[in-house]
């Protein structure tokens, strides 16, 4: 132990005075003559005053003002350490992945040993042996004060790629090693370049390696075989085995299943069919770091299945939505919508109902989305029976089989009933080739309606099941990179009692299962989105981060260049793990004389606990000398009444304060900008949302107040319908930010960005400052896939019928919006981006007046402006229920009235351009 500052002890020669002050004796008591002596023998002694102080009392106020003395010293106690070499001492700093389990320890030692040099006079030296974030080397850290090298290392944390020995040896190159001794902090992992980095630290004056126990480095890997179930195995060293425990985890964290195993064991892992759709990502239990967490991104786990009906499909009891709906319910992700939502959102089945398949286009792109990798289930019915009929046109017919996986013959054949002489039939043992081919069959299940394929030769190659005569009842075949399957029966009991049977989602659950995840071919290069850091969570990538080609994927090892992490775009991201394309873990060669961590720990400062320790002492003698004199009590109560108005005042203080008045924006509706710093810019945002306020509440029933200036992630976005934002060239990326919009799209809100027209003829000197400075603000940011937007949208007929564009200051430029819309949110598009430069053009002055042009329309084009602003503030409040007109044309001409006189109208009318909508 020594003393930082030892001149305080001197203090401690103050204790004689002390001993003589409380020892000292009382004056003696002087005689008086006094005649009562009978009133004397009466009175009675209140207290009694000792000659002398206590012993036990003398020797507790001598110990607290040493305690105090010595805690004024500012004592620290010395651990003793396994090597006390003399010299300027260089320690390397293991910081990769291997380094994780006992990252605390390693820095503690670090810290410990570089304060023992110091206090022998001699400098330290800090290398690091992983590469940064940047991708360099660091360079060493030297100092020859303590604090310094504290806070240095304070700040370290582990990185989640590994340490590189050719270029930590390259860096020794460059230092002079011939009177520094070395202490190496190794995680004691073997990499290719160890006998390189032995060979730099031979001209070192001596070289000691530092390590912990190697068997606590663990490495999870986990993943479907080639027999398609999951496997997941921890490896470790050659170490005795022991039992640890691999957990299924969803994406909101909770424990899907957990499994115990043996370090080295290839552990089978056994999910129900919905449980593994949910898995996000494995982990073992207790430990934390990209090492023992393995990602699966969202290719190839998910199986999201899409379900196109038509109308009257959803019926209770008796449409084949309905029966398809309870099935899947239970085996997948299931979406509902027709083929343009479905299609643009990332899907790994397509099922599809008798008629959902109408329209050409419809089925070529169906078409085309199946020869990309999706899987295509369809079911017969009267209408498939009928489009095989002969007097359907020739070219239908094709189109029509290019999505059957065999020829139909015409119409349907009936099993059973009045009008048959046959009987329902009985399926028969599915065939070994098939996928349902271990399934159990129900006796009970039987067919009476079917669509029969044509006898041709190889059909038998593409039966997954048919019924006891022979005849198919499930067809299949491969197109392009995924398959069309073909149930020869209606998704409703009609035909069969298999819908209603408890094989049918298990049937269902075998063609999910069989698919190839996520359908689509993706980018070919993968951009890092999110990497896993030293916790195992998920953060931004570092600098230094690349693509990688998607072919490249499984070949690649994890590096600073391509950390563990999930690449691609955010929804359909890829997984590169630890474990991919790795050498098998051995322990490394000793770099040096092998020492033991015991004893290397920090210095531990004692001074505030003696210092405290003596407070409480002379607390404690305070308190005997009132209760002698009788205080303590009334003294207790005076601090009882003091402390019981501030404790009133804390705990008020504590609950939440409730604002004077409600936010004027809950009073009324409002629009928002966000605020840029930009006095002009955010100027013309406020004239621009006040013009479109007064408009909107002008010509339709929506009342709107004052627009506000808002900053997200310090305002409260809760109250406001849409945000209009105005990017800037010099428009940085912020969190909160990022979190505050997200968190706004999500519960319904509409974000309007605007480019303000960068790069056209009004400012085309900033058109790739602005680009650039979109793509970081909005890094980040949940934006679906985008969609120029038509006027076939909801924004083109939510109030006005806007079929000449959706014009702001500028004119011609394109608008996107969310492919598809949020679900959860009426399907409106959370996002519409644009380089308009709205605000301009709506813009109104305190006089009334527009101080902005219009190019090159003019008043016109300011007028459309205006009617497009209303679509959007409309669309904002009032979700996407105008997007049943879409369906009017179809649902008239079902009903026989669309245009009774046969004649087909064409072009438009004068009234798309009325202010009533």
């Amino acid at each position: 132990m020594i003393f930082l500052s030892p001149l305080l002890l001197l203090g401690l020669l103050a204790l004689p005075a002390l001993w003589w002050l409380v020892r000292a004796t009382p004056p003696a008591p002087q005689e008086k003559t006094f005649p009562s002596l009978l009133l004397l023998k009466r009175l009675t002694a209140r207290r009694e005053d000792a000659a002398r102080s206590p012993l036990w009392l003398l020797i507790l106020r001598i110990a607290a003002v040493a305690l105090v003395i010595f805690g004024l010293s500012r004592p620290v106690f010395i651990p003793h350490t396994s090597d006390t070499t003399n010299g300027p001492l260089l320690i390397v700093l293991d910081d990769g992945w291997a380094s994780i389990p006992h990252w605390n320890e390693r820095v503690a030692a670090a810290l410990s040993l570089g304060q023992t040099a110091l206090r022998n006079g001699n400098p330290v030296t800090v290398v690091h042996a992983a590469r940064s974030s940047d991708g360099a080397m660091p360079e060493p850290f030297t100092t020859q004060d303590g604090h310094a090298l504290s806070e240095h290392l304070e700040h370290l944390h582990a990185h989640s790629w590994p340490v590189d020995r050719a270029g930590l040896a390259d860096l020794l190159q460059r230092v002079d090693l011939s009177d520094k001794h070395v202490l190496v902090l190794s995680d004691g992992l073997a990499s290719p370049d160890d006998a390189v980095l032995q060979a730099a630290l031979g001209k070192s004056r001596s070289v000691q390696d530092m390590r912990w126990n190697a068997c606590d480095i663990l490495r999870l890997s986990a993943g479907p075989n080639s027999d398609g179930a999951l496997h997941a195995k921890a490896e470790g060293l050659n170490c005795p085995s022991r039992t640890v425990t691999i957990r299924a985890v969803a994406a909101n964290g909770g424990t899907l299943a957990a499994f115990p195993a043996q370090v080295g064991e290839d552990k089978t892992l056994a999910l129900p069919a919905l449980l593994r759709n949910q898995l996000d990502h494995f982990t073992l239990e207790g430990m934390t770091g990209p090492a023992t967490t393995v990602l699966l991104g969202d290719a190839g786990h998910r199986r999201p299945v899409g379900l196109l009906q038509t109308p009257g499909d959803t019926t209770p009891l008796i449409g084949s939505a309905f029966f398809l709906n309870h099935a899947l319910d239970t085996v997948s992700e299931r979406h509902n919508g027709d083929a343009n939502a479905l299609l643009g959102s990332s899907l790994s089945v397509l099922v599809a109902t008798d008629g959902a398949l109408s329209g050409d286009q419809t089925r070529k792109r169906v078409l085309e989305w199946v020869r990309h990798g999706g899987m295509l289930i369809r079911f017969a019915g009267p209408g498939l029976a009928a489009e095989q009929s002969p007097q359907q046109d020739d070219t239908s017919a094709e189109a029509s089989d290019a999505l059957l996986p065999v020829p139909l013959m015409n119409g349907m054949r009936q099993l059973g009933g009045p009008m048959s002489w046959g009987k329902p039939q009985a399926l028969e043992p599915f065939p070994a080739s098939s996928p349902f081919a271990d399934l159990t069959i129900p006796a009970d299940v039987t067919v009476s309606r079917q669509v029969l394929a044509k006898p041709e030769t190889g059909l038998q190659d593409h039966v997954w099941a048919a019924l006891a005569d022979g005849t198919p009842l499930v067809t299949a075949r491969t197109e392009g990179n995924g398959e069309i399957v073909l149930f020869h029966v209606t998704a409703s009991p009609d035909w069969s009692n298999l819908p209603i049977s408890g094989l049918f989602p298990r049937m269902l659950e075998r063609l999910i299962e069989r698919s190839a995840g996520v359908a689509g071919s993706g980018p070919t290069d993968l951009a890092p989105w999110r990497m896993l850091d030293s916790e195992g969570g998920l953060v931004m990538p570092p600098e230094a981060a690349r693509s990688i080609h998607g072919n490249d994927l499984s070949k690649t090892s994890i590096s600073v260049t391509h950390p563990p992490g999930l690449y691609g775009p955010a929804h359909g991201t890829r997984a590169l793990n630890v474990f991919n394309h790795s050498a098998p873990l051995n322990e490394e060669p000793l770099l040096g004389r092998r020492i033991t961590p015991d004893g290397a720990h920090p210095d531990r400062p004692i001074g505030p606990w003696l210092l405290a320790a003596g407070l409480l002492v002379l607390l404690v003698d305070f308190a005997l000398s009132l209760r002698r004199r009788g205080l303590l009590g009334p003294i207790a109560a005076i601090l009882v009444l003091i402390a019981m108005p501030q404790a009133q005042a804390q705990t008020a203080s504590a609950l939440p304060t409730l604002p004077a008045s409600a936010p004027p924006a809950a009073l009324e509706t409002r629009l928002a900008y966000v605020l840029t710093g930009h006095d002009d810019v955010d100027e013309a945002s406020k004239q621009g949302l006040q013009g479109l306020s007064d408009y909107t509440s002008a010509r339709s029933s929506a009342a709107l107040g004052h627009p506000d200036g808002v900053t997200p992630g310090k305002d409260d976005l809760a109250f406001y319908p849409m945000l209009y934002w105005p990017i800037t060239a010099d428009a940085q990326p912020d969190a909160a930010r990022t979190k505050a919009l997200n968190a706004f799209m999500d519960h319904g809100g509409i974000l309007l960005i605007d480019q303000q027209g960068a790069g056209t003829d009004m400012d085309a000197g900033s058109g790739g400052a602005v680009r650039a400075a979109l793509k970081r603000v909005t890094d980040g940011l949940v934006i679906p896939p985008l969609a120029k937007l038509t006027d076939k949208h909801v924004l083109g007929h939510t109030f006005y019928l806007l079929h000449s564009g959706f014009p702001g200051r500028i004119n011609g430029q394109p608008v996107y919006v969310a492919r598809n819309g949020d679900e959860a949110n009426d399907d409106v598009s959370p996002v519409i981006i644009g380089n308009g430069d709205w605000a301009h053009a709506w813009a109104v002055d305190t006089s009334g007046n527009h101080p902005y042009a219009v190019l090159p329309g003019g008043d016109d084009q300011r007028t459309q402006a205006y009617r497009f602003g209303v679509n959007m503030v409309l669309y904002a409040l009032t979700g996407n229920y105008k997007s049943d007109q879409a369906h009017y044309p179809e649902m008239l001409r079902r009903l026989g009235q669309d245009n009774p006189d046969g004649q087909t109208r064409t072009g438009s009318t004068d009234e798309d351009e009325e202010d009533a909508p």
